[in-house]
């Protein structure tokens, strides 16, 4: 295929907005240039006779802040209580390293090892979920990446409605085992309901602490073979322009039917090399 200025524009629009996590990387440079220059403000300070520590006391409540605020966010965005938990240690590391320069009394250093200590200990222990929600949050945007290749329609916004994508034969032992898969991959999560079979996945909510498919995106296929996918507007919303609604659920069927005849045909590598491969 040729590759034009139309091409470029196509797949410029296709992208994604942010990952939620590119948050802490960019804030901590930012806190960690703040420190610098809050250094050299204090050390210029100093020159002129002042009495002052030259350690950067305000950057570190900033930081302090940042972890408070960024745990609670994420609590409340993946309902995870775990991001809340490591948030307020580290808010509360930041504040106990204020005390551990030369002048403090020793406990404070004894305390801000056990805070450090702890930390580490909640991120060992929750790590299986920590990662877990890491991996399915990643597919969910290589799933979106996929779904939205050679959508370039920007008309037709979100609806509620379920779109129906059409019908597959597949029988029942193949299904359970493709749900397996893509639920041992982090790919999607499935849930058994009475007369179908529903692989949920998002970038915005964690599928682990999902019950409802109604709260998420899904790819469903019932009993008689009807296959059905159902994008949640938070999803959607992260698109940085409107698609075709339809059309972007249509895609994102056909990305997932694609999968199963990968699965159905022995290829199952094929499905791991096509997420990875999204861009």
């Amino acid at each position: 295929m040729k590759y034009t200025k139309n091409t470029k524009a196509m797949r410029y629009r296709s992208k994604l907005k942010g990952s939620f996590g590119r948050v802490y990387p960019i804030s901590l440079i930012i806190i960690y240039i703040f420190c610098m220059i809050e250094m050299v403000i204090r050390w210029l300070i100093i020159v002129k006779g002042y009495l002052i520590s030259q350690f950067p006391l305000f950057s570190f409540v900033i930081a302090s802040l940042f972890f408070l605020v960024m745990g609670f966010i994420q609590t409340y965005r993946y309902k995870l209580w775990i991001y809340s938990v490591i948030g307020f240690f580290a808010g509360v590391g930041c504040i106990l390293a204020i005390f551990i320069v030369p002048g403090f009394p020793l406990y404070f250093r004894v305390v801000y090892a056990a805070n450090m200590l702890i930390i580490l200990l909640i991120v060992i222990i929750n790590w299986p979920l920590l990662s877990s929600q890491e991996r399915f949050e990643s597919n969910a945007r290589r799933l979106f990446k996929l779904a939205s290749e050679l959508i370039s329609e920007t008309s037709s916004g979100f609806t509620h409605r379920p779109y129906a994508v059409g019908r597959i034969t597949i029988s029942q032992d193949e299904l359970l085992g493709f749900a397996r898969f893509v639920n041992g991959k982090f790919i999607a999560r499935s849930i058994h309901l009475k007369s179908s079979v529903c692989l949920i996945f998002s970038m915005n909510k964690s599928v682990m602490k999902v019950n409802d498919p109604l709260e998420v995106s899904y790819f469903e296929i019932n009993d008689s073979g009807d296959v059905s996918v159902k994008i949640s507007e938070r999803d959607y919303d992260q698109y940085r322009k409107t698609f075709n609604f339809d059309q972007l659920n249509e895609k994102m069927g056909s990305v997932f039917l694609r999968f199963i005849n990968y699965y159905q045909n022995g290829y199952e590598n094929r499905i791991l090399t096509e997420l990875k491969t999204a861009r």
